[in-house]
């Protein structure tokens, strides 16, 4: 899945090398979480972070909120948002080549296409909050932070 990297990261970065850290999900959830972060760059003192996430084929990440501005760019494969507003559901598909802003606040379930996905977020987050994980009805599980997406505490390290 190397694709040629967007003109923001490093022109020497190899995807194949990057350090990743897997998040999946229990029984808890019922639809199939497993996907993983790698921090590109980070300055936690301005807010500010950049993270590859990769999603293995046709999964998820957790339902979630976005906490601060946020430019997402699909490097490779298919982004599905899945997006529940009060009189409708909107489901949109993303590919490769994709760049768009993401809305304080936005709240979604997004997946993978059946070939995967690995995308690029640049977010600033003054607070240093970055997203709410949620559960079913919206309440937060657990807010996620630049510190702990530098720090590594959130996932499990896994193969490049």
């Amino acid at each position: 899945m190397n694709q040629p990297l967007p003109p923001s990261l490093p022109g020497d970065l190899d995807l194949a090398t990057v350090s990743w850290m897997r998040l999946a999900g229990g029984p808890e959830f019922d639809y199939p979480i497993d996907y993983a972060y790698a921090v590109v760059d980070a300055d936690p003192v301005q807010g500010r972070i950049e993270l590859l996430i990769r999603w293995e084929p046709d999964a998820y990440c957790h339902y979630h909120r976005h906490l601060g501005t946020t430019t997402a760019r699909v490097i490779a494969g298919e982004q599905h948002i899945l997006e529940e507003r009060p009189a409708e559901s909107v489901h949109k598909v993303r590919t490769a080549g994709f760049e768009g802003k993401i809305a304080d606040g936005d709240v979604h379930m997004e997946h993978a296409g059946p070939e995967g996905l690995t995308m690029l977020f640049s977010v600033h987050a003054p607070d240093g909050r970055l997203f709410d994980l949620l559960d079913a009805a919206g309440n937060t599980i657990l807010n996620v932070t630049i510190a702990d997406l530098v720090e590594r505490r959130l996932g499990e390290p896994c193969a490049g």
